[in-house]
C-alpha cells in the first residue's frame, strides 16, 4: 500500500504557476502567498519519483521551519532521516537536502532533478550562490529551477533573473503574484495592513511589485515639516531609554509615549564618554523619571569598558536604580529590513513628534541610506553617515510599537 502524505491543496494562483512553468522559474510574490506550500508540493513531485532534489534558504533559522515541516509531513514515505546535514531519504530513492545560502558554496558538487530557492531577496550572496554552485547541480539530470521571493527595494540579483522570464527568454518563465491572490488569507487582514504600512512597504512587500527609493533612503517616509516639532517632557509619563552602545560616540535618545503619539523629546551623543557618563547625564536630565530600558542587544555583553567588566545594561540598572521588569532590551537586535518596514510606517501613518535639539537623530533620518541588500550603510568617519541614532530608534520602535506593522 503506497504511503498517504497529505499537503495543503493549490490554490489558483498556485496551479496558474504550476500549468505554465518552464525549467527556470522565477516567483516574485507578495509576503504569505504560498510561496513555501508551493515548495512543499514541487519537492514531493520529484523525489517521491525518485529524484535528488535541492533546497536553500537564506539561513539557517528559515531553513529550519522548512525542514521542520517536511519531516513531518512527508515521515510516511521518509526511511532516513539526518538531522545534523539535514537530509531526507524516500523510499523511491529520491532524497531532499537542504541547504543554508550563508555559505554560497552549500551544494557544491552535489547533482538535482529540482532546485528551489526560497526567499532569494533575503540571500546576501544569492548572486555568487546561484552562478556558482546551484546552477551547475542541474546539469546531470537537466533539471528545473525555482526561484522564490518577495521583492525588496531597488534593483537587485533576484529582479535581473525575473526580467529574464519577462522579455521572453527560452525556457522561462516569470510570475508576479500578490498577497491577495492566496485565498486563505483573510482580505480584511490585508486591507488593515494597507492602513498601517506606508505606501512603498505595502507596494513592495503584499503586491509585489518593483519598487525603487531615489538614492534608497532609510527613511522615506521622513518629512520635517511634519516631524519635527517642539516636544517637553511630560513627568506624569514615564521615559524610556533606547541605547546604541558604540565606543564614540556613545547614544541614547528619551521617548515617551503620550496619547497615542511617539514624542522622542532628548537625545544623547557624547564623544570620548563612558556609560557613566552618559547615566550621569540622563540622571541630570532626568532627576525624578521612572524609565523603561531598550536599545542595543549587545550591551548584554560583558565589557572591558566597564568596572568590574559588567555589560552596559548592568551598568544602566544599578545607576538609574531600574528594577528588572524596567529592563526590556532584546535578546538579538532586530533585522534592518523588518524595521525599516516598521519606522517607515510609524512615520507615514502614527503620530510622530521630534523635538528640533535632536540634531543627531533628525540628520540620521534625513541622510541615512541602504545599500542594495538593504543593509545601513555606515562610515564611521562621516557623521552623516554613522547612524546611531537610527539605531536607537529603531530598536525604540521594534521593542515598543513592533505589532504595529505584523507582516503575517
Amino acid at each position: 500500500m503506497e504511503p498517504i502524505i497529505r499537503l495543503q491543496r493549490l490554490h489558483a494562483g498556485q496551479r496558474e504557476i504550476v500549468s505554465n512553468r518552464k525549467r527556470f522559474n522565477i516567483l516574485n510574490c507578495g509576503r504569505r502567498f504560498g510561496k513555501t506550500s508551493l515548495a512543499e508540493r514541487l519537492i514531493l513531485d520529484v523525489a517521491a519519483n525518485g529524484y535528488p532534489v535541492g533546497y536553500w534558504s537564506p539561513t539557517y533559522k528559515d531553513l529550519y521551519e522548512v525542514w521542520n515541516s517536511c519531516k513531518h509531513r512527508f515521515l510516511p514515505a521518509i526511511v532516513k532521516k539526518d538531522e545534523q546535514v539535514k537530509q531526507l531519504v524516500f523510499n523511491t530513492g529520491g532524497k531532499i537536502d537542504f541547504w543554508s545560502l550563508e555559505q554560497p558554496d552549500s551544494g557544491r558538487g552535489r547533482k538535482y532533478k529540482r532546485i528551489i530557492v526560497d526567499e532569494a531577496e533575503k540571500a546576501k550572496k544569492f548572486n555568487e550562490a546561484w552562478q556558482n554552485t546551484i546552477l551547475p547541480t542541474l546539469m546531470d539530470f537537466k533539471g528545473d529551477a525555482w526561484v522564490l521571493s518577495t521583492p525588496k527595494f531597488g534593483q537587485t540579483f533576484f529582479k535581473t533573473l525575473f526580467k529574464l522570464g519577462k522579455a521572453g527568454r527560452k525556457d522561462w518563465a516569470s510570475f508576479n503574484l500578490s498577497t491577495y491572490q492566496n485565498p486563505f488569507i483573510d482580505q480584511d487582514e490585508i486591507e488593515a495592513m494597507r492602513q498601517t504600512m506606508d505606501e512603498l512597504s505595502f507596494r513592495c512587500e503584499i503586491l509585489a511589485e518593483d519598487v525603487s527609493v531615489a538614492n534608497n533612503p532609510f527613511a522615506y517616509a521622513f518629512d520635517k515639516d511634519r516631524h519635527i516639532t517642539a516636544v517637553e517632557y511630560n513627568s506624569l509619563y514615564p521615559v524610556v531609554l533606547s541605547f546604541d552602545f558604540n565606543v564614540d560616540p556613545i547614544t541614547c535618545i528619551a521617548v515617551q509615549h503620550i496619547e497615542g503619539c511617539i514624542k522622542v523629546i532628548k537625545e544623547f551623543y557624547l564623544r570620548n564618554s563612558d556609560i557613566y557618563q552618559l547615566t550621569d547625564a540622563i540622571l541630570t536630565a532626568f532627576p525624578k523619571a521612572v524609565f523603561t530600558v531598550t536599545g542595543d542587544a549587545t550591551g548584554a555583553n560583558r565589557s572591558a569598558l566597564t568596572q568590574g567588566n559588567y555589560g552596559y545594561y548592568d551598568v544602566v540598572q544599578r545607576r538609574l536604580n531600574l528594577g528588572r521588569q524596567q529592563m526590556r532590551q532584546p535578546a538579538v537586535n532586530p533585522s534592518i529590513r523588518d524595521t525599516r518596514v516598521l519606522v517607515n510606517s510609524l512615520l507615514q501613518n502614527y503620530c510622530v513628534q521630534i523635538d528640533p535639539s535632536c540634531e543627531w537623530l533628525i540628520k540620521d533620518l534625513q541622510y541615512v541610506e541602504v545599500d542594495g541588500d538593504g543593509d545601513i550603510i555606515k562610515d564611521r568617519a562621516n557623521d552623516l553617515r554613522k547612524a546611531d541614532l537610527l539605531d536607537c530608534f529603531r530598536y525604540y520602535c521594534n521593542t515598543n510599537h513592533r505589532d504595529w506593522v505584523r507582516l503575517f
